[in-house]
């Protein structure tokens, strides 16, 4: 989602972003107001209950956010997109009573917008305090558009406590079971009922013609078996460091700022490897090339003589020691590279790979291996 968006604001150290679809979104409910109404306000209108709702949106996740990170979770940030919002952790909580009260807390905020605009309604106007409402009605009263604003929240926290995992109230679900069943199965269980409700949502989206619900009904579905393999790979790779999986030294082939492009690209060609560590004359790492910045400089070659023109100088390190899935993983995901350096004390080690995060499984068999043979041998 990241590479579809962009930045809007930061708040409590966490970027918020907005998918570009949400801008389509815009204006199709701009196009359907000014139908309904007639004129340019009822497209003002509609757009601005639109925002209104995406506010909330985005208030519901600032709940979720801001109880992860009191509980030692970071929040790399917030997207807005046009099913809803998805706050993006760095690490998933360890213990199923965070992953309960990181939860419950969105539906929380909801809640408490719904009685504040409640009450709005009904002591500062008179009105009912929550209700259905015709914007492009005439005579539309403040006391109705609070009202309604309540009634959108309210209907927020219901939605949202679904049991439809990885939706916040199949989070809950899974986080209940965990405590009994662990992590895994507690997953696996929690995302069978969550493709159920899926397959719910999408069949009657389709019937009644709610598209949005369809789109709800796929991510649900994608959501909660994508969900599923992260946390069976968090626990292969449980215990495993960068050092266990990443290629070493001896295996990884170097340049150095004065190989010619066209030496560059023969290695990409017809090796194995996909990104290059670039070293000095006294062997220290001073950049890094990627097969993919090779590969789109191969389109104008008389630009990039040297290696030195087309490196990248900042780029992401890791520690032999870092934990694979916490550190590793996330490292790699961050920064988008195929490879990155795996240094200590300045030296360069090695380099860790995405298919190396492949190899956590036949690491971890051959750990359990070794530690088996040691037990018999010291029975």
């Amino acid at each position: 989602m990241g590479g579809g968006s962009f930045k809007i604001g930061r708040a409590f150290g966490i970027d918020v972003r907005v998918h570009w679809t949400f801008l389509f979104l815009l204006v199709f409910f701009a196009g359907y107001g000014y139908v309904q109404g007639g004129n340019l306000t009822g497209a003002v209108l509609m757009t601005g209950l639109i925002l209104a709702l995406f506010a909330f949106v985005l208030l519901h996740e600032y709940g979720h956010s801001l109880v992860a990170q009191r509980l030692g979770t970071e929040i790399l940030d917030i997207t807005l997109l046009p099913i809803g919002g998805l706050a993006r952790m760095k690490s998933l909580p360890e213990r199923p009573a965070d992953e309960v009260k990181i939860a419950l807390a969105g539906p929380l905020v909801n809640v408490v917008l719904a009685l504040a605009l409640g009450a709005i309604a009904y002591l500062g106007f008179g009105s009912a305090p929550l209700q259905m409402v015709d914007i492009h009605a005439p005579g539309l009263t403040g006391g109705a558009v609070f009202a309604y604003l309540a009634l959108l929240n309210a209907v927020l926290a219901v939605f949202n406590l679904v049991p439809a995992f990885p939706m916040d109230g199949g989070r809950v679900l899974r986080g209940l079971l965990a405590a009994r069943m662990g992590a895994v199965r507690a997953t696996e269980a929690a995302a069978a009922v969550g493709k159920a409700f899926a397959f719910l949502f999408f069949f009657y989206g389709l019937l009644s013609g709610n598209f949005v619900l369809v789109l709800v009904a796929v991510f649900i579905f994608f959501g909660a078996g994508g969900e599923t393999q992260m946390v069976r790979q968090r626990e292969t790779m449980r215990g495993l460091s960068v050092a266990d999986v990443m290629g070493t030294r001896g295996r990884t082939e170097t340049v150095t700022p004065y190989h010619t492009f066209g030496q560059v690209l023969d290695m990409v060609i017809h090796g194995y490897q996909e990104d290059f560590p670039v070293v000095d004359e006294e062997d220290r790492l001073v950049g890094m090339l990627t097969r993919r910045e090779i590969l789109a400089a191969a389109h104008s070659p008389e630009r990039y003589a040297t290696v030195r023109d087309l490196m990248r100088t900042e780029f992401p390190t890791v520690s032999p020691t870092a934990d694979l899935f916490e550190e590793g993983q996330n490292l790699l995901l961050e920064s988008g590279l195929r490879g990155i350096p795996v240094v200590e004390g300045g030296e360069l080690l090695g380099v860790f790979t995405v298919e190396d995060i492949g190899q956590a499984g036949l690491a971890r068999a051959a750990a359990g291996g070794a530690r088996g043979k040691n037990r018999v041998h010291a029975g």
